[in-house]
């Protein structure tokens, strides 16, 4: 039989499906395995490249044949779509992946360590925390406001209104309203004591992983941020010049072009949509409440949001920090004002 020079696998929780090309890229194998027979198969095949869809275990499986020797690449999904031919099965699938990896100027996801999956396995719980919090919020506000009772935005506000609204007896409320207000607000300082106990975990694992100095060393990244970037962008080596990671973040101008027009148009809002929104959070920070008037980044969004407002700056200042973040994290310098101005000034036009 001819040598599998390249083996494609499409994922799945028992039945894998596995295609094998030669040396002249001609298909020599496409069959399924079984969950407790892939690796094994894998080793016989003995390939040279394994290739993956960068989804469902895909990390997992990754690290398991690099211990082996192997060369893993992890291929984003949308890359692999177009290559299907025919009909949706496991077999054209698996036969996409191993087609799409071949093309030029496709880019690959890295296989995550085991603590940038922690990392990110601890963002994600924390994101659902926020997000339970969030509806037991606005719920509650909700239900008060049908008493005429009004609370200011913000989780502060509400955690030290409520108990105080609860103890008035002369504001309408009833028995039964009263008994489950206050167990709707024990959940809401429940999930807020989980936030901090999971933000407290996800630094201290953070800052044991390189180019965590250099990330929170850059204005407005604190550790939430620090750790995601860590998580998801590991030492950013992956993208061969700043705007490829801009680009991954969606934060760069869609454009469309037909002869000699060319109109830009909105972010493209594609890739990390965590991430990008955490830098653009990150931006606003910059643009309202940073006071160092003599950093580049400052003097950038106020250029800005004195022509297009501060929403707009905000997005522009995501924009920069993201090639900030991917200049100290592949350099392994920290943020130094005097190179951000020439970033800045180089970079001002070019998006």
């Amino acid at each position: 039989m001819k040598h599998c020079k390249l083996l494609s696998i499409d994922l799945a929780k028992n039945i894998f499906q596995i295609c094998c090309l030669d040396r002249n890229n001609q298909e020599i194998l496409n069959r399924k395995v079984k969950r407790n027979k892939l690796l094994e198969t894998v080793l016989q095949k003995n390939p040279k490249t394994i290739v993956m869809e960068s989804c469902y275990s895909a990390t997992y499986w990754g690290r398991r044949f690099q211990k082996h020797g192997f060369e893993v690449k992890l291929i984003p999904p949308q890359h692999v779509k177009p290559f299907v031919k025919g009909n949706k099965n496991d077999k054209h699938d698996a036969l996409a992946i191993a087609e799409a990896s071949l093309r030029p100027h496709v880019h690959f996801v890295p296989v995550k360590n085991e603590a940038q999956q922690e990392i990110q396995i601890m963002h994600r719980i924390r994101e659902r925390y926020k997000q339970e919090r969030t509806k037991l919020s606005n719920q509650l506000r909700g239900l008060l406001s049908d008493y005429g009772i009004i609370i200011k935005k913000g989780i502060r506000h509400l955690l030290a209104t409520v108990p105080t609204i609860l103890e008035d007896c002369e504001n309408g409320l009833t028995l039964y309203s009263r008994i489950y207000f206050e167990k709707q607000l024990e959940e809401i300082r429940e999930k807020t004591k989980q936030l901090k106990t999971i933000e407290k975990d996800i630094k201290e694992l953070s800052k044991t992983q390189e180019g965590y100095d250099e990330a929170v060393s850059v204005p407005s990244i604190g550790d939430i941020t620090a750790s995601a970037i860590i998580a998801r962008v590991g030492d950013g080596k992956q993208f061969a010049k700043a705007r490829g990671m801009t680009a991954w973040l969606g934060i760069v101008p869609k454009h469309a072009s037909s002869g000699e027009k060319l109109k830009m148009q909105n972010i493209s809002k594609r890739g990390d949509t965590y991430l990008r929104t955490l830098l653009i959070h990150c931006g606003r920070v910059i643009v309202n409440r940073y006071k160092d008037e003599s950093d580049p980044l400052k003097q950038f969004a106020n250029r800005i949001a004195a022509k297009r407002g501060k929403n707009v700056a905000a997005v522009a200042v995501a924009h920069k920090l993201a090639r900030i973040i991917w200049a100290v994290l592949t350099t392994k310098t920290k943020y130094d004002p005097k190179h951000a101005q020439k970033y800045v000034q180089n970079l001002g036009a070019k998006k």
